[in-house]
């Protein structure tokens, strides 16, 4: 254990080295401490044993158990500076960064909104003065031709300033055209040599669900507060959820020319009781994060499924990472200033938070120039026998009547193709109130209903068509991914909830298990 006194002098010696000054005050605001230089922004008569308050403008009132950042405080000696209040059970330690060049970049940020503020004032003025103008001629009625002539002179230059950019927008379109013709073109022999449509096909949708997995850590980042995130878990063939994301991070892997290998201690399928979705994207995380910071060498996804519990390792022989790192690199948005990768830096506060919810935990251990390795477990029963989902073919057509309620008629007409190649009968109407004229005329097996429309929304739509009685099944599907929603749309009485983008699987499948029901 490190006593006070020598924990003490590290921080000062750290302090020192971060050129930060500092002040130490007991809680009743005595000063216990100060650097040395704390002179050079101007705080000359703060000395130990005087009442900080007397001193220090900025600290009058302040609570010293509080922890509070102050970004952009006057020193004495006018210099701007950067105030931390770190509280401890001893003591509130003050640290005093030099913010200069914070103020700078404020200072340009304020220059810039008072041009563009002075902009829009001249525009409207010049507005208000083509008005009075207008307003002048009209009134007056006089020299009707030279009016002619001036609003002749203001729709050409209107035209000028629109054509201007519109110009440069289809000259650099077509360019951008050409390129594409001219890619095209190159891979045209590679496609026909290769004749493998399908594996160009599957590099698109992989590398869409690469960027749906970005967004959801977005939007999973705003979740985790407000602990809207849902663990749901069904009955998975774990085989495949590693699969899918081996098939997903070879590329980037083989991109960097690095190995990449899966090594799992199980047979498939392999049906367990877990949420497919969440273990997808903390495999993908993990294993991305692994892949982007390792240049050469190799990154190893090791599994073992035994006795209900889930071990996964992921190993890398990247740069490894120092010990000072390892303990921030769990915080969201936080990356090493010298790797020089880019990303946001909160998929690793996710991966770990969704593990927890999980029942597992995360470890990391890693050392410069050794590499890093990933670890976690979860507890996953295996799946019930006879408990598969049901899966539809063309060949299986189910004999069912859809009312589809989208306003968005790319996606209306996307999942009307795909539906109707199942054999379904799919009527398409754009909004709630067209919903409920449809049911009112027509009878359905289940309604496949989006939220946000116009006139009428689906929430609104819902709560109408149960008010009639009407208990025809409700499946929403929308793109919004909030708690909030999805749990309106349970208390409506809603039979199933979908996130675009959706599978025709996903809709068959529930509308399988809705009817059955």
């Amino acid at each position: 254990m490190v006593d006070t006194t020598t924990q003490q002098n590290i921080n000062k010696q750290l302090f020192q080295k971060l050129e930060l000054a500092y002040f130490c005050v007991d809680h009743s605001m005595v000063v216990k401490d100060v650097s040395s230089n704390l002179s050079q922004y101007g705080f000359t008569d703060v000395c130990e044993g005087g009442n900080i308050e007397d001193f220090v403008d900025f600290m009058v009132g302040l609570d010293s158990h509080t922890e509070i950042d102050l970004p952009l405080v006057a020193s004495p000696s006018g210099i701007p500076i950067s105030v931390s209040l770190l509280p401890s059970e001893e003591q509130l330690t003050v640290l005093i960064a030099n913010a200069s060049v914070q103020a700078e970049q404020r200072q340009k940020l304020q220059q810039q909104a008072n041009e563009n503020e002075l902009l829009v004032y001249q525009q409207k003025k010049l507005m208000a003065e083509l008005e009075r103008a207008s307003a002048e001629l009209e009134r007056k009625n006089l020299q009707l031709e030279e009016a002619s002539r001036l609003q002749t002179s203001f729709l050409s230059g209107v035209s000028h300033e629109f054509r201007t950019p519109l110009t440069s927008i289809i000259g650099y379109t077509n360019l951008v055209r050409k390129d594409l013709r001219h890619v095209s073109e190159q891979m045209v022999p590679r496609i026909a040599k290769t004749d493998d449509s399908q594996s160009y096909l599957r590099a698109v949708q992989r590398s869409s669900k690469h960027l749906l997995s970005l967004v959801e850590n977005l939007l999973d980042h705003g979740k985790l507060d407000s602990n809207e995130i849902v663990i749901r878990p069904k009955r998975t063939d774990i085989a495949e959820v590693f699969e899918d994301a081996a098939i997903l991070l070879h590329p980037l892997s083989t991109t960097k020319n690095i190995e990449f290998e899966v090594e799992t201690n199980f047979s498939s399928p392999a049906f367990a009781v877990t949420d497919d979705s969440r273990l997808r994207q903390c495999l993908i995380n993990l294993v991305g994060n692994a892949i982007k910071f390792t240049d050469t060498g190799s990154v190893t996804l090791s599994v073992d499924w035994k006795d209900d519990i889930l071990d996964v390792a992921i190993r890398d022989t990247g740069p490894g990472i120092s010990e000072e790192d390892l303990q921030k690199i769990r915080l969201p948005f936080w990356q090493a200033a010298d790797t020089g990768k880019a990303g946001t830096g909160l998929g690793l506060t996710i991966t770990e938070r969704l593990i927890e919810m999980m029942g597992g935990e995360l470890r990391i251990e890693s050392k410069l120039g050794e590499g890093t390795h990933v670890h976690f477990a979860l507890p996953m029963p295996a799946a019930p026998e006879g408990d598969s989902p049901v899966e539809q073919t063309n060949a299986e057509a189910v004999p069912l009547k859809l009312l589809l309620v989208e306003d968005d008629s790319d996606i209306a007409d996307l999942v009307w193709m795909m539906l109707s190649e199942r054999g379904v009968d799919v009527v398409h109407v754009a909004n709630g109130a067209l919903a409920l004229d449809a049911l009112n005329d027509d009878s359905f097996d289940i309604v496949l209903m989006d939220i946000h429309m116009p006139i009428m929304s689906g929430y609104d739509a819902i709560q109408e068509l149960r008010a009639r009685g009407d208990e025809t099944p409700v499946v929403v599907m929308s793109a919004s991914a909030m708690e909030a929603d999805r749990e309106k749309a349970e208390l409506l009485g809603c039979q199933a909830y979908l996130t675009k983008p959706v599978d025709v699987d996903d809709i068959m499948n529930i509308a399988d298990a809705v009817l059955s029901s």
